[in-house]
Formats: C-alpha cells, structure tokens, sequence
C-alpha cells in the first residue's frame, strides 16, 4: 500500500512539474511574441552621436536600417560593423533603448599628420588609416612623405617615427618629413634640412 501511495505522490509530482514547465514555456513563447510584434516596440527615433566629421545622413544610410523595425529585430552588431566600414569612424556602438529607440555612438578618427601618396595629400590618424581630406577643415601639418598605400604595418611604423620626430623637433619650423623603408629620416623646414636614422 505504501509503495502504491509513493508512486502516486511521484506521478502527481511530476505531473504537475510539467504542467508548470509547459506553462512557462507558453508564457515565454506569448511574452516573446508580444514584444517582437507590438507597435509599442516598432522604432521610432534613430540618433546618431558623437559625429564632428562624418555626416548623420552617411552613417544612417551604412547603418541600413528603416524606422519602424521591431526594436528586438534589429541586428545591432550588424549595424556596428556597417558604419565602422565608413572612413573617418574609428568605433561605433548601437545600443536598444525601450520602447523604440536605437542610438548610434561614434568615436571619429582624429588626424595627426599630412602625407603625400602619388602627389595626392591625405590625412592619416595614429593606426596609419590614410584618410580623405577632412571635411571640418583640420589643423595643418608637416607632410609625411614615405607612407604608401596597403602597406598598414610598414606605414604604423612610419607614424610613430613622425610623431617622435614632431615630439623631438616641434612641428612649427617644420614643413616635411620624409621617411624611408629602411628607417632613415630626411627633416625639411624653412630654412634648415637634416638627415639622420631612427634606427
């Protein structure tokens, strides 16, 4: 009798475990169907911070993205990996903020030099991104003359030879720097000219 009583307990116990796990089961698929279906959830505000250079219009236009997507639909990594495809974005974060709004944070590149590739003049940052003449105008600098384009690790290194050279010299009598594969380094300023290796 007692063994029948403990295998009737037993059922009723894992009868009613089950009835709780699929009840929460349906109460989750219904909460998740709620928010990924309701119109209170649909975005209606994308904004865009932190943008001195770049143009609003140019990141919404990479980030692809249409206001009336289900906050819980958009795909912020992707979004991310769009806009930090625009030249002057150095990183970008996209964040949910509930009920319907995405928000778009972007730390630009800063420029710290001038080169010269292919008699073109650029702009380059500290990771030696060669960039398009800055749009917000700049500061002006000596010329780096030695970078050359798709060569990244050869062009870090010329980078950090200039601004040591900057640092060492001070950019203000300075016009250019030339700087060569084999590190040598050739000073161009208004009314001197030095040569010497930071090997």
């Amino acid at each position: 009798m007692k063994q029948k009583l403990a295998k009737l307990i037993r059922f009723v116990q894992i009868t009613i475990a089950c009835a709780a796990l699929a009840g929460l089961m349906w109460g989750s698929y219904e909460v998740v169907s709620y928010l990924r279906t309701a119109h209170r959830f649909e975005v209606q505000k994308l904004s865009v911070s932190g943008l001195k250079r770049v143009d609003e219009n140019e990141v919404l236009a990479k980030a692809g993205f249409e206001v009336g997507t289900n906050v819980f639909r958009v795909d912020l990594e992707e979004i991310r990996k769009r806009v930090e495809e625009l030249d002057w974005v150095r990183y970008a974060s996209v964040q949910r903020v509930l009920p319907d709004q995405i928000i778009i944070k972007v730390v630009e590149r800063e420029p710290v030099g001038l080169t010269r590739i292919k008699g073109e003049i650029y702009q380059f940052d500290t990771d030696a991104k060669i960039l398009d003449p800055d749009p917000a105008g700049g500061p002006s600098f000596p010329i780096l003359d030695g970078l050359r384009a798709g060569d990244r690790a050869g062009n870090v290194k010329k980078v950090e030879t200039y601004r040591s050279v900057l640092q060492e010299l001070g950019e203000a009598a300075l016009s250019e720097i030339h700087i060569t594969d084999s590190g040598d380094v050739t000073v161009v300023g208004i009314a001197l000219s030095i040569r010497f290796s930071m090997r």
